[in-house]
């Protein structure tokens, strides 16, 4: 069996890559015997490696005779057999980079997610800015790739363009290419540093799936099963919110209406008069970035904040790429049950440009909506603050903030990134009383009820 280029640039024969799969795959607690590895090798001609479903799914009936729940093989196959390792000459042109997403949009939709994957990483991951830093971890490069190519855009194209376009099949298009670039990234990370660990999947013992699982990095399952833990936070912090303002009911005592009052009882206390607080009931208006890969963390925050709606009543949302629409009515419709393809294709959320622009958005809420704030109003943006090196136009923010309550900013990212490349963080941060990083479920729980 030949070699093939990898995407570090050497050759790597086939039944190394092979034998390093199988070394892996038992190092992680699989029996694999060398037969198993024998008959894998003899599969491997009669296999097409330009086609990644038949190539995957003959490597793992000859070794994998266990179940697989943390996804180690996948992991591993990615990391040894990615998408870019057919030649350059074997890819179809896709011009990635190009300001026409037609391309684009057709590939996403009939073309070879392969191809698609290994141009938007070679365009787009930054292996080769010459910054001096050398190669960064594996998710700067990934979260570079998935900015660039604005994949919630490009299926919104792809849903508004073509009729016979089905929501589920383009989704899980979407999914296998989110993961096809990954598997490139690791794989030029893997052959620049051979030494470099790998990454391979959640570790089970490392908590409940809401303090483990981050938004920004999640499979569609570990999404979906987040949708599933929505629902029963927001009645935990119901239930915390409403012992709260139970309490609040009860403030300190008024120690002169409980001497008028023990009067009656020959200056005995027995009425103890106390002086009531009025609970806050927030006004509440949720701006969400729903562009690239923060479309599904705001999807979640607006999720969560419409099943609060017993105890805010009062509550309006809002979403954005570089325009803004509501859909407050848009989410009752549905149940608060949505998902970002839904909110694209029935909202006006896509301007000039179709990418991220913070400082228009501002700017036209503040227009919009900035008149009815008023100092019981509190505003909860979500986003990655990433406006592609466009004005930030923080003093828009900062006037936000005189006229309403609190400005609140829940940020996806680490902390480790906020400020970095196009990220206006620094700028925003100032006009906020506190910018989070939620990372995951449980963070986002507590950031709310900080919040509220």
């Amino acid at each position: 069996m030949e070699g093939a280029a990898d995407a570090a640039g050497t050759d790597v024969p086939l039944v190394d890559r092979l034998v390093a799969l199988s070394r892996g795959l038992h190092v992680r607690g699989f029996d694999v015997a060398p037969a198993d590895t024998l008959d894998a090798a003899a599969a491997l001609t009669h296999l097409d490696l330009a086609r990644r479903a038949e190539l995957r799914a003959g490597l793992r009936v000859t070794l994998v005779k266990q179940p697989d729940p943390d996804g180690d093989f996948d992991a591993l196959f990615d990391r040894h057999f990615p998408a870019a390792l057919r030649a350059a000459g074997d890819r179809a042109a896709i011009d990635v980079a190009g300001g026409d997403p037609t391309g684009l949009v057709d590939a996403l939709v009939d073309g070879d997610l392969a191809d698609l994957a290994a141009g938007l990483v070679e365009a787009h991951a930054g292996f080769d800015d010459g910054d001096g830093q050398g190669l960064r971890g594996e998710r700067h490069h990934v979260h570079r790739v998935l900015r660039a190519a604005d994949l919630a855009r490009l299926m919104m194209l792809a849903l508004r363009d073509r009729d016979e376009a089905d929501p589920a099949e383009l989704r899980a298009r979407v999914d296998e290419l989110k993961r096809l670039i990954l598997a490139d990234v690791r794989a030029h990370l893997a052959g620049a540093d051979p030494e470099a660990g790998l990454d391979v999947g959640l570790d089970p013992g490392l908590g409940d799936l809401a303090d483990r699982v981050e938004f920004l990095k999640a499979s569609r399952a570990e999404l979906d099963q987040l949708r599933t833990a929505v629902r029963p936070l927001a009645r935990r912090i119901a239930t915390k919110l409403a012992r709260r303002r139970q309490h609040a009911r009860s403030g300190r005592v008024d120690m002169r209406r409980t001497m008028r009052r023990s009067l009656a009882t020959g200056g005995v206390p027995l009425d103890v008069a106390q002086r009531r607080r009025r609970p806050h009931r927030p006004e509440l208006y949720v701006l969400c970035d729903i562009s690239g890969s923060v479309a599904e963390f705001s999807v979640f925050t607006l999720t969560l904040m419409s099943a609060l709606a017993a105890e805010l009543p009062r509550t309006r949302s809002f979403v954005f790429v570089d325009a803004v629409d509501e859909i407050t009515e848009l989410l009752e419709r549905t149940d608060h049950q949505i998902e970002p393809w839904q909110i694209l294709r029935n909202t006006n959320v896509i301007g000039a440009s179709g990418h991220s622009d913070y400082g228009a958005v501002l700017e036209r809420f503040h227009d919009s909506i900035g008149p009815a704030l008023a100092g019981t109003a509190t505003v909860l943006i979500t986003g990655d603050a990433r406006s592609n090196h466009r004005d930030a136009r923080a003093p828009v923010l900062g006037e936000l903030a005189r006229r309403c309550r609190s400005v609140f900013w829940l940020n996806p990212e680490p902390r480790a990134d906020w400020g970095t490349h196009d990220s206006a963080t620094d700028e925003y941060r100032p006009h906020c009383r506190e910018m989070f990083e939620v990372r995951t479920l449980a963070q986002l729980e507590a950031a709310i009820e900080r919040i509220l």
